[in-house]
């Protein structure tokens, strides 16, 4: 027997017997379901047998229940309503359990059919060649082969190609390959132009082909390309991507700032300059007026910005976002504006008044106002220029010779004397000072009203020379200290030339000059007249000092001093200095200092033989007595012993080279 005839046999033996197989599979599975409608018939059955019986049960629980309650009710009335309230109870209780008794069933039928449900099946054999394919799953594999191959074809696309949202150095490069990115560089350079922003919402343009803008890629856009990661290419795209690579920019920058400054907002009529908060009068009184912004650009900061925009090729620059105009430096809140603006109320409402006798000068707010200069960081300068001309007015304007004041002696006490300073003579600079101050105190201390009479306007200040002429002696205060004192001979009163007492400013200075008077013609080193004929000066042929002297060997009313005493003053007082003389009874001295000789001599001056005299002026000050020839005094005695010399204190000098006269200047004096 052949081979092919063994197989088929083979074959023929082994479908008979799966045929069997599944005959019996057959034969078993019609048996299994009559098997299980036997069981679950079987199942209700009993389900219901059971049911019955506890329905009787309870049945009969019910009837003896029942039975108890009427032979209750009979017995006790007085308990009728709570039985009917038990009565209700178990009446739904046996609902209940009806109810449940109807459900048992149900529940047995359910559970059944469970049993049922998962009992395993036993498929019939069928011919696995003749089961079709799913089309879902012929639909899947389809779609995924498709997926497969754009995948990889995106590997390759964007590995010569930018992403998708994909700019380089700010041109839009999505999708290109190297070679078009190229081309889109060179055309943005050509076609650039950078926009300039300027304030209030304006723009103006500056072309690169104007500047001959150039652009050089430094790096490969390819290797730019690499750069990406194609495996994820298909995520690549959903975050924008900004390539930057380096470039050299070039441009004539000559040609840039000649057109910067032709722009528009570059142009003078154009420039709206910034103003600060202003502090303005507005009816009775000052307010604050908003600062204004302006459109000023800042230049050389404008300049900057716009180059750079064309160096990282922009395509705009914001000159107000990055601080090309002039800012306010100050708000309208800020505490220097607010104190400048109390300030200023402050002193419009002040007042001074000047009383000269009967006469009145009224100083209002108004007036000081105009006087006062407000600086750009809003300080308050008053004008000293400006107060100096109103003292000067005043001074021209009111008379206060004559005015009696009260003077405070370096003995402690105080003597009225009578001042001789005209109006013209005023002390400019105290009454500036005080005007000042009074200034201060109105805006410190609230204070609105201030007087100022004459007899204060006359006081000595606190530089002045100082004569007792009780005393003999001189004191000499700068700034309010002592800084030198000396005896002094003052005028003989018994030829009618006492010297008079009163409050004077010396009125020039000369250094050497010749005193002339009706009899004699006497050079000294030092001249300093404050009273007409009357005044300082050197007198070395006086052999003391102080005490009595004056008494026999006064002189025609001058102030005598020792040469190096009239040195030094002349040397610390001018023109405008004060000096005060005064009668203080009880500092009288009898006693006389002798002169010291001092080893240099005085400075003399050569007096020539026949030049005529010239008469000397009586003194301002009310004289009794005609004046007298003066014949000077001895010397004294040599067995006196000479005073010690007046020290000199470290004081600078205020001499001033144009309050000098030249050497040889003659004085019509009674010295």
């Amino acid at each position: 027997m052949s081979k092919e005839t063994e197989n088929k046999e083979l074959l023929t033996d082994k479908d008979v017997t799966e045929e069997a197989n599944i005959e019996e599979v057959k034969e078993e599975t019609k048996v299994e379901p009559e098997a299980k409608e036997e069981a679950k018939e079987e199942t209700k059955e009993e389900a219901k047998e059971e049911a019955k019986e506890e329905a009787k049960e309870k049945t009969k629980e019910e009837t003896k229940e029942e039975a108890k309650e009427e032979a209750k009710e009979e017995a006790k009335e007085e308990t009728k309503e709570e039985t009917k309230e038990e009565t209700k109870a178990e009446a739904e209780a046996k609902e209940e359990a009806k109810e449940v008794t109807k459900a048992e069933p149900e529940v047995k039928e359910e559970a059944a059919a469970t049993a049922e449900a998962v009992e395993p099946y036993v498929v019939s054999g069928v011919d696995k060649a003749k089961v079709a394919f799913p089309v879902g799953a012929k639909i899947g594999i389809i779609a995924a082969a498709v997926l497969v191959i754009v995948y990889f074809a995106g590997v390759i696309y964007f590995s010569t190609h930018f992403s998708w949202n994909t700019t380089l150095n700010g041109v839009d490069v999505s999708f290109m390959s190297a070679s078009q990115a190229q081309l889109a560089l060179d055309s943005m350079v050509r076609d650039y132009q950078l926009e300039i922003r300027t304030r209030g919402g304006n723009a103006e343009y500056i072309k690169g082909m104007d500047i001959d803008l150039e652009f050089q890629l430094l790096g490969s856009v390819e290797q730019t390309i690499q750069q990406q990661n194609v495996w994820l290419w298909f995520v690549e795209g959903w975050v924008p991507k900004n390539n930057v690579m380096e470039a050299e920019v070039s441009f004539d920058k000559r040609k840039l700032n000649d057109l910067i400054r032709e722009l528009e907002c570059m142009q003078k009529e154009n420039i709206i300059e910034a103003v600060e908060p202003q502090i303005v009068k507005k009816g009775n009184s000052f307010i604050i007026e908003e600062g204004i912004e302006g459109q000023e650009p800042l230049i050389l900061e404008a300049r900057e910005v716009i180059h750079g925009g064309f160096r990282d090729l922009m395509a705009y620059v914001d000159l107000e976002e990055t601080n090309c105009y002039v800012e306010l430096e100050y708000d309208a809140e800020d505490t220097e504006v607010t104190e400048a603006l109390e300030y200023m109320n402050a002193l419009l409402e002040m007042e001074i008044t000047y009383k000269f006798n009967d006469e009145k000068e009224v100083l209002d707010g108004s007036d000081i106002i105009d006087w006062v200069v407000i600086s750009d960081n809003y300080e308050i300068n008053v004008d000293t220029a400006e107060v100096e001309d109103y003292i000067d007015y005043l001074k021209e304007t009111y008379e206060m010779r004559g005015q009696v004041i009260d003077f405070h002696t370096s003995h402690g006490d105080i003597v009225e004397v009578t001042s001789y300073i005209r109006s013209n003579e005023m002390n400019t600079e105290v009454e500036t000072e005080h005007l000042l101050d009074a200034i201060d105190k109105a805006v410190s201390t609230g204070k609105k009203e201030f007087e100022r009479d004459s007899q204060d306007m006359a006081s000595v200040g606190d530089t002045y020379i100082e004569i007792n002429l009780t005393s003999q002696y001189l004191y000499c205060y700068k700034d309010g200290k002592l800084i030198f004192e000396t005896d002094v001979v003052t005028g003989k009163p018994s030829t009618g030339c006492a010297t008079p007492p009163g409050v004077y400013t010396i009125r020039s200075k000369s250094s050497p000059a010749i005193l002339v008077g009706e009899t004699y013609r006497q050079p000294v080193s030092y001249w300093m007249p404050f009273n007409g004929g009357i005044g300082l000066h050197d007198a070395t042929w006086q052999s003391a000092y102080g005490g009595q002297w004056y008494i026999p060997y006064g002189s025609h009313g001058c102030i005598n001093l020792p040469l190096d005493s009239a040195k030094f003053i002349y040397e610390n007082y001018g023109p405008g200095d004060t000096v005060v003389l005064y009668h203080l009874a009880g500092t009288e001295r009898s006693d006389a200092v002798p002169a010291t000789r001092p080893e240099s001599s005085p400075i003399y001056v050569y007096v020539p033989p026949e030049e005529p005299e010239t008469e000397a002026p009586a003194p301002e000050a009310p004289s009794t007595e005609a004046p007298a020839t003066e014949t000077p005094a001895p010397e004294a005695p040599s067995t006196e012993t000479p005073a010690p010399e007046a020290p000199t204190p470290e004081a600078p000098s205020t001499e001033n080279p144009s309050d000098s006269s030249e050497a040889g200047t003659e004085a019509t004096v009674t010295p």
